[in-house]
């Protein structure tokens, strides 16, 4: 009888452990559904979050072979919140054109730095895009992205690679995926009085992405905030004279210039700006002075978007474009592009 009972016992012992682990698994997949819908209810949504890595698999795109041309579009926030690499694509599409455009643009971060890899770069023979103006060509701002350059070429790997695919498929669909949304985050915030998360108007896509959508935030504060911040910022600032300017540019040709011999272009794209952001910023560099010059020695297509009609889109911050709007300059640019035989 012992021996029986014994038995018996054994064999019921991995059903109970069975039954603890389904239970404490369904307890776990409860919880975290009563965390997603709490939290998108709280009108939250999952988002993509940029990184070293996601900018590092982007970088190495650009490098592979054609077809379809690669057009590595460079900038700060005026591209990565601007333009959509689906929305060009398909409108290239439409035009008979093969070409894969690839987000490497960094909020708040001139790119010069990124296209002087790419012209350091043998393996690149496509269309280096760049959005910038004349500020963000001025010598002390070219290294703002190479922390970037940096990182990819030292630290990025396959086992990166792998982390950062899943980490993004898993957050374009969770919010607990997101940093601020982390346990201790939030228990930190609550013990704190913060409250809850920022709610962010800026949401981004697996390609890096991004759009800016003004109806989910105080639009005029963000706009009040944006030219205070300039009326602060210039009056500390010394812009360089034009003659010493447009040499530090000489270099930058060079950069456009081994690109060009490879077979590979670029494009300087002055995106569109509206108010008194773009008054100050033409008080401390007169597109005549600077721009203008540039053009006449730059072996370089430059596009200002005061030149085209098509170009001129809303920029409700002054700064950016709403979502709303982020295709039709996509599109509207690629048919600028293609009437300047870029493609």
């Amino acid at each position: 009888m012992r021996s029986s009972t014994s038995s018996s016992e054994a064999a019921a012992r991995p059903a109970r452990w069975l039954l603890t682990w389904l239970l404490a698994l369904a307890i776990v997949v409860a919880g975290w559904v009563a965390f997603e819908r709490y939290w998108r209810a709280q009108g939250y949504a999952p988002s993509v979050v940029d990184s070293l890595d996601l900018w590092s698999q982007m970088r190495a795109r650009v490098d592979r072979p054609a077809p379809p041309q690669r057009i590595a579009l460079l900038g700060a926030s005026r591209i990565q919140y601007g333009i959509s690499p689906s929305a060009f694509r398909d409108e290239a599409r439409r035009l008979g054109l093969d070409v894969d455009p690839v987000m490497l643009a960094v909020n708040g971060h001139y790119p010069l730095a990124a296209l002087r890899d790419l012209a350091d770069d043998p393996q690149f023979v496509g269309v280096a895009l760049v959005g910038i103006d004349s500020r963000g060509m001025d010598r002390q701002v070219w290294d703002m992205q190479a922390p970037h350059v940096r990182y990819y070429h030292h630290d990025w790997s396959p086992s990166r690679e792998l982390h950062r695919r899943l980490l993004t498929r898993l957050q374009e669909h969770v919010i607990a995926a997101r940093p601020e949304f982390s346990i201790v985050t939030l228990i930190k915030r609550a013990l704190d009085g913060q409250g809850p998360p920022y709610r962010d108007y800026v949401l981004f896509q697996r390609d890096r992405s991004a759009g800016t959508d003004y109806a989910r935030s105080d639009v005029t504060a963000i706009r009040n905030a944006r030219i205070a911040d300039l009326r602060k910022y210039y009056p500390r600032f010394t812009a360089p004279s034009p003659e010493a300017w447009l040499a530090g540019m000489r270099e930058v040709v060079g950069w456009v210039e081994r690109i060009n011999a490879r077979g590979g272009k670029v494009v300087f794209y002055r995106e569109p700006l509206s108010g008194e952001h773009l008054e100050l910023d033409e008080q401390h560099f007169p597109r005549a002075q600077y721009w203008d010059r540039l053009a006449a020695i730059m072996p370089a297509t430059m596009i200002d978007f005061r030149d085209y009609p098509s170009l001129q889109f809303d920029t409700p911050d002054t700064s950016h474009v709403d979502i709303k709007d982020i295709d039709a300059q996509s599109r509207a640019l690629v048919r600028v592009l293609r009437e300047q035989h870029v493609f």
